[in-house]
């Protein structure tokens, strides 16, 4: 007897696929996902071979293909709305590789005058005068300093910049060279320059010119960098990261680099102060005295006609007035065209961007780094409690980062062993084997900071289980040895390390939560450092999709991003239909990603 003569009603749909990727792991889960809603049964049958539309691993195993004629079948109550979501949702396989690359705006311009076509860094428009910038240190002499002064000024310049992570770690690897005399520290920066050359962490060469520079334009006397006062489109060999921070308080309408990598420090810097941007591999020599900036396909146009700068400045008008409705919108809830509820939570390092996380309307903190605490001295627990009480106290929801120091990452009175790829090796939750007074300290400080609100207790870079359970134990052992309640406290992992995609059944047991960080899980995903110069890392690729649709489908437990794919607007869309409901991105995007969410 078939299954479906037990049925009050039996609907069955015919199907073509038309799918150029097939039915991989993204749409099988968004499938099973439709099925699931359905209370009786629904099937799939290809041939002769028949299997249930709610198990995931059962659609795969099929091996659907473009061109593949199936059978869609449904019993019971609403068995007819079940079939046509199905059917529905394989008839959008089509244009799937369309949908990866939309951007939210979906406008191409098409300008008519002559392009140079690059890649695009931050998305956007601009027109502007072209202005040719080279690094002169020179030239404008105010006052020439010792090599000292110039080591403590630019130590004081980079704890005063608000882009707390990077500049972070620019002062740690400061005070990790050489500060005896000049010459011993351009020695080691350049001795450290020309090892990484070639290598797949040739990008980070940046940071260390950076402080080169600083320190040089101290020594010679050298006025700050004076950019033009009108509106102006930088074209540069090479922006390095405080390069970002000077243009974001200029009026400047785009950047056009020079073999920019999309990971660099200095592109990262760029999408934060939402400075249009693309990287080019070519020269640029003669210009108009204006050019437009299409960020969105990825062009400079050196010679446009009237035509192109009156479509250019309408549409640029169009954002404006979009952006100030978006945050006049800010503090809304984030809701669906259907109307679900999506959190926008917000990336924080400090006490003073969690104030800016405030005045952008964000749902809670998704993410707080807690290594700004510990940046010139071992914080005392004290010093820690006073912070950690602050931020706690602005938000209902706080998801606070463990300590997450290794890789490029450290601190001058932490001493770890040197080893030969240190992003393989202690960092992160790794910490509590070598440092565990350390952590400890951290942990004790935590939960005595706690409110009644809602705190979440996140470890980095987790790979097994018995990692996590032996963090967790500590936490515990702490909170009963010190008599702390536990009351609203969660634990929870960093989805970074690929084993983890392997034990999520095993984690779903022991884990509160889960924050994917899509940025370094790229990384050990494609085995290619983030900030290379030439190996690129695809955000939009089927790959990374298909590991995020695996994590929403096997997690029992509720799961964010925190990586920078949640603040992409064009991957928004693909990562609510897979099911995320928890975005976490920098504060200054949560009125743009809210408005995003409210368009899908």
């Amino acid at each position: 007897m078939n299954i479906f003569d037990l049925f009050s009603q039996n609907i069955i749909a015919k199907v073509k696929l038309d799918a150029p990727h097939g039915v991989h792991l993204r749409p099988s889960a968004m499938i099973a996902n439709i099925a699931k809603d359905h209370n009786g049964k629904v099937l799939i049958e290809l041939g002769s071979i028949k299997i249930d539309a709610k198990d995931m691993n059962k659609i795969l195993a099929l091996g659907l293909k473009d061109g593949d004629e199936i059978e869609v079948m449904a019993g019971g109550k609403n068995a007819k709305a079940a079939v046509d979501k199905v059917v529905n949702f394989l008839s959008t396989l089509s244009d799937e590789k369309i949908q990866e690359s939309k951007t939210f705006t979906n406008n191409i311009l098409n300008f008519n005058g002559k392009k140079i076509q690059g890649s695009v860094i931050c998305g956007g428009l601009g027109i502007g005068v072209p202005y040719f910038w080279q690094r002169n240190n020179e030239n404008n002499v105010v006052k020439k300093q010792t090599f000292d002064n110039a080591y403590m000024q630019t130590l004081d310049n980079l704890s005063s910049i608000d882009d707390n992570d990077i500049f972070m770690a620019q002062k740690v690897l400061l005070k990790s060279l050489p500060k005896t005399s000049f010459e011993e520290f351009e020695s080691a920066v350049e001795e450290a320059i020309e090892s990484l050359k070639g290598s797949e962490h040739e990008a980070k060469t940046a940071d260390y010119k950076d402080l080169l520079n600083s320190i040089k334009a101290i020594m010679s006397g050298a006025k700050n960098v004076e950019f033009p006062k009108d509106d102006f489109m930088i074209i540069a060999d090479e922006l390095l990261p405080s390069d970002i921070v000077k243009l974001s308080n200029s009026p400047i309408k785009g950047a056009v680099v020079k073999n920019l990598p999309s990971r660099s420090h200095a592109a990262l810097l760029l999408r934060s102060h939402k400075i249009p941007a693309i990287s080019i591999d070519e020269n640029i020599e003669i210009l108009n005295d204006v050019v437009i900036l299409d960020a969105l396909s990825g062009c400079l146009v050196t010679e446009p006609s009237e035509r192109d700068l009156l479509k250019a400045k309408e549409e640029i008008s169009k954002n404006i007035d979009k952006d100030l409705l978006e945050f006049e919108h800010r503090f809304n809830n984030a809701k669906t065209k259907s109307g679900k509820s999506i959190k926008v939570l917000a990336n924080i390092g400090d006490k003073e961007s969690a104030k800016e996380a405030l005045h952008f309307g964000c749902d809670g903190i998704g993410l707080l780094r807690s290594e700004f605490l510990f940046q010139e001295k071992k914080p005392s627990l004290d010093e820690q409690f006073e912070a950690y009480s602050e931020i706690f106290s602005m938000f209902d929801e706080v998801t606070i980062r463990t300590l997450d120091i290794g890789g490029d990452k450290s601190l001058p009175y932490v001493s770890l062993e040197a080893e030969q790829n240190p992003f393989l090796g202690v960092r992160g939750i790794r910490l509590f084997k070598t440092h565990k007074e350390l952590m400890s300290e951290q942990l004790l400080s935590i939960l005595s900071a706690k409110r009644k609100k809602e705190l979440k207790i996140m470890f980095p870079m987790v790979a097994t289980v018995d990692e996590f359970v032996e963090a967790k134990e500590l936490a515990l052992n702490i909170a009963k040895e010190n008599e702390l309640s536990l009351e609203n406290v969660s634990f929870g992992i960093m989805i970074e390390v690929p084993s983890v995609l392997f034990l999520l059944e095993e984690f779903n047991k022991v884990v509160d939560f889960y924050s994917i960080g899509t940025n370094d899980l790229s990384q050990y995903l494609f085995a290619i450092d983030r900030t290379h110069k030439m190996l690129k890392i695809d955000p939009h690729s089927n790959a990374l999709f298909d590991v995020l649709s695996l994590i929403a489908s096997k997690s029992s437990k509720p799961v964010s991003i925190c990586g920078e794919l949640a603040s992409d607007e064009g991957a928004i869309e693909r990562l609510l239909n897979i099911g995320f409901e928890a975005l976490s991105v920098p504060s200054k995007m949560v009125p743009t990603i809210k408005s995003r969410i409210r368009n899908v």
